[in-house]
């Protein structure tokens, strides 16, 4: 009996610390401490986005997001002598939605790596980047779905139809504006991620998602089932990394941006090294 109930509290306890670890608050050093020690701790957190940051072998990243930080680092130490050490952490389920809420919790050197839409609301919450580059929103179906042209005709191609979105993403904001002005019995779910959303209009003709072009991009290159629509595509957004407010680095990365890096040689080429060719003109053509 004492022996089960011993195993019954380490369970317990089990649970508890796992439960306080999968909320623990990401805490990173700051730059004022930084001019001091010469060395920072920072950690870079993150939902993977294709183009913007991807695992790759040996459990490294890469991507446009890790490339401009890598840039940063190299920056810092040249002007202000600062040795930065960075580690990576994946949110959990790779959720958007509990990324965002890991970076608004945390404190100090803490950054959010991905495609993350500029709004007006998410200023108030979180530090922003300058934008490094501008989004383009697509719906996007199974290949078998009639082309949709205008957007006034979504009841009825659309029609039976589920939307597929990420639950505060600006993406989802764009769904429900369309189902009240053009498609009102649009039924709506709830998924964790826009890879998830994309593959689940691969799989069903009865899906759609509205998601950002990268995800897109990359469901081509993989030669999924899916195809984009003429209709709602936009790239009036802009894409920035954000931070939480008690982060001080916002102004010296935004000084870094905005000092030739932005537009410059290096930057192309990093552009063009994670996107390509392909989304380069698809960027041109939305514009």
């Amino acid at each position: 009996m004492k022996k089960r109930i011993l195993l019954i509290g380490v369970v317990i306890n089990l649970l508890i610390f796992g439960s306080i670890n999968s909320a623990a608050q990401l805490n990173g050093d700051t730059f004022k401490q930084a001019k001091i020690t010469k060395k920072a701790n920072v950690v870079y957190v993150f939902s993977k986005t294709p183009g913007f940051i991807y695992p790759t072998s040996g459990g490294q990243y890469a991507g446009i997001c890790v490339d401009i930080m890598k840039s940063f680092e190299k920056y810092v130490k040249s002007k202000y002598g600062i040795t930065i050490q960075s580690r990576f952490q994946q949110s959990s389920g790779n959720s958007f939605t509990r990324m965002l809420a890991s970076v608004k919790s945390a404190n100090g050197g803490v950054f959010g790596l991905g495609n993350i839409t500029i709004t007006e609301a998410r200023k108030k919450t979180y530090n922003f980047t300058p934008p490094f580059i501008n989004n383009i929103a697509l719906i996007v179906t199974n290949k078998s779905v009639p082309s949709l042209t205008n957007l006034e005709d979504m009841g009825s191609v659309f029609k039976g139809m589920t939307a597929y979105v990420v639950k505060g993403s600006t993406n989802a904001i764009d769904i429900f504006k369309w189902k009240k002005e053009y498609f009102p019995d649009m039924n709506i779910s709830y998924i964790g991620s826009a890879t998830e959303a994309v593959n689940k209009v691969a799989s069903n003709p009865k899906a759609f998602t509205n998601v950002d072009f990268a995800y897109y991009l990359d469901a081509i290159k993989a030669k999924k089932s899916v195809k984009r629509h003429v209709a709602g595509s936009s790239s009036s957004e802009e894409i920035g990394m954000i931070m939480p407010k008690s982060n001080d680095w916002a102004p010296v990365l935004a000084e870094f941006m905005n000092a030739g890096f932005i537009g410059g040689a290096e930057y192309k080429a990093i552009i063009r090294k994670h996107l390509g060719e392909s989304a380069i003109k698809l960027l041109e053509s939305v514009k």
